[in-house]
């Protein structure tokens, strides 16, 4: 609900802070004294683009404030949660311009962006008559707005559930054919890539072995030479072994002398006699080796290209050729495994698409016959409004399967005619703004529910009318007005006597300034305003007695 509207600095407006109320709000004023002034601030507030020239002559910057009371379950919550602004049950919305074409919206003192700002207020107020893109003008909204008649939500939620579980399936169906269609263009290259790696069986570290038994078949005789020179250092007579005996026996004979030191000799000697019993038994298994040795350096040197092939043509080192291997495996492995998910999945998405088209065409069903019922209603109604000769229908267009969407396979556009004979067009060609305005107000009492969530204003919904029409007129808007908050600009007495609440709008010549205030009347004041709105300028007392008259219908 709008609480409160603050308007500083608009053309004629200097300040002017109104505190609205529940039920129908009616405004009224001569021509020309501002009503047209607080639509335009209002349409700043719902993000309207802005027009500078509204900036008060003299001023450097101007304000609109509205204030707006919500409930704990209102429909703007998620909105105002996703932008992440904070609230407690007030939603505090300024536009704020400047005359250097500067300006900013801001909702709870967070500065939010024009498109943002469309969002939350769609959710918060409706302003017909004046903004054509926008409410019941805005054909998006008709397939939601029979719904809501209709009171199928279990049809929309089952219809919602299988087309988001059919596009779904399709989106991930899609993703691993997409996979497998890369991994089967390159299975060719995967086969032969692991058939050749099995074939070769790289083992760990083998490129360095293969390298040490390169470089020992590249110098084996010098090798060997050596190995058989320190043989014979060691076994000779007189070598290592037979000098290291003698040295042992020679200190043998000091150990009955007793000292410490000859004991640590004796240790350090047989110490070295042990390893060069070690390096013995080395040289003499190396000889006897390299005697037998029947490895082929090109065998060896054959093998060393084969391996650092495969890892040039995976563009790895040697030793990762195993972990090459194992990966081509998994690859292979996942073709396989791809094939069965993707006939499951398939399997599951034509059950998902057949439960889709059945739901949908269930709902479509229930919409069509909601259709009729809102169709006879809202023609029912036309007639009290002076529009005995038009006539509303809801037109359904086919969608093509793949274009439909998760509200189902229809389209839904509301259709109208003013006149007999005239070719129904969409609600929101209709060219009359009076027309439109008391259309729109047709639908919208015929569509009453218990939510409250957004205030309707309503412009030149009189235009054009008198007498029972305008009071036909007024007495629908009072009834939406105890379900929705509800606001109208009119010229008529008869709407305006059923406004629980009553604001005039009034231009006042102030010090050289031409000034537009707001004020909220008491019964004698709407008494008088009403007389002037049946007599003109000169109130007699007949027109009084008139005003009174509506105002005790």
């Amino acid at each position: 609900m709008l609480k409160e509207l603050i308007v500083k600095n608009i053309v004629l407006i200097e300040t002017v802070k109104i505190e609205f109320k529940k039920g129908l709000s009616v405004l009224t004023g001569e021509t020309g004294t501002g009503k047209s002034i607080l639509l335009d601030s209002l349409g700043l507030i719902v993000g309207n683009r802005v027009d500078f020239n509204l900036i008060r002559h003299g001023k450097t910057d101007a304000s609109v404030t509205a204030i707006f009371q919500i409930h704990e379950k209102h429909p703007v919550i998620k909105v105002i949660q996703k932008y992440d602004i904070n609230f407690e049950d007030e939603l505090i919305i300024r536009r704020l311009i400047k005359i250097d074409g500067k300006s900013r919206c801001l909702v709870n003192d967070t500065t939010v962006t024009r498109n943002a700002l469309i969002e939350i207020t769609d959710h918060l107020i409706e302003i017909q008559g004046q903004f054509d893109d926008r409410g019941l003008l805005d054909i998006k909204t008709h397939l939601s707005l029979l719904d809501d008649y209709s009171n199928h939500d279990k049809l929309i939620d089952d219809t919602k559930i299988s087309f988001t579980e059919m596009k779904k399936l399709k989106k991930f169906i899609k993703e691993i054919e997409m996979k497998e269609q890369r991994l089967n263009e390159d299975s060719e290259w995967i086969k032969d890539s692991l058939d050749q790696l099995v074939i070769l069986d790289p083992k760990n570290g083998e490129e360095t072995e293969l390298n040490q038994a390169k470089q020992l078949l590249s110098n084996r005789e010098k090798i060997y030479n050596t190995i058989i020179k320190a043989k014979s250092i060691i076994e000779d007579e007189d070598g290592l072994e037979d000098l290291i005996n003698k040295l042992l026996k020679e200190f043998d004979d000091l150990k009955s002398y007793e000292q410490p030191n000859f004991v640590e000799a004796i240790d350090s000697i047989y110490r070295t006699k042990a390893e060069i019993e070690e390096l013995k038994t080395f040289v003499n298994r190396k000889s006897t080796d390299l005697n037998e040795k029947t490895d082929d350096l090109e065998t060896i040197n054959d093998r060393l290209y084969e391996l650092r092939s495969q890892a040039r043509k995976h563009k790895c080192e040697v030793d990762d050729l195993i972990k090459i291997k194992i990966e081509l495996e998994e690859k292979l492995e996942e073709l396989n495994k791809n094939d069965s998910n993707l006939n499951n999945l398939r399997d599951n998405f034509i059950k998902a698409k057949e439960s889709f088209k059945l739901n949908s065409k269930i709902l479509s069903e229930s919409r069509k016959k909601a259709a009729i019922r809102l169709s006879e209603k809202i023609n029912e109604e036309l007639p009290y409004l002076k529009l005995e000769n038009a006539n509303f229908e809801i037109k359904f267009e086919e969608i093509d399967f793949e274009s439909c969407s998760i509200d189902g396979i229809d389209k839904v556009i509301f259709f109208a005619s003013t006149n007999t004979g005239i070719d129904k067009k969409p609600i929101n060609k209709i060219a009359s703004g009076g027309e439109l305005s008391r259309f729109l107000l047709a639908i919208k009492v015929v569509l009453e529910t218990e939510m409250q969530n957004r205030t309707l204003i309503f412009d030149e919904i009189d235009s054009g009318i008198g007498g029972s029409a305008a009071n036909a007129v007024g007495i629908r808007l009072a009834k939406l007005g105890k379900t929705y908050q509800t606001m109208v600009v009119t010229h008529s007495p008869q709407v305006t006597s059923r406004g629980h609440n009553h604001y005039l709008i009034k231009k006042q010549d102030i010090q050289n300034k031409t000034i537009s205030n707001v004020t909220e009347l008491n019964i004698n004041e709407r008494v008088e305003e009403i007389a002037r709105m049946v007599s003109g300028q000169t109130i007699t007392n007949e027109a009084r007695e008139a005003a009174q008259k509506l105002l005790d219908n």
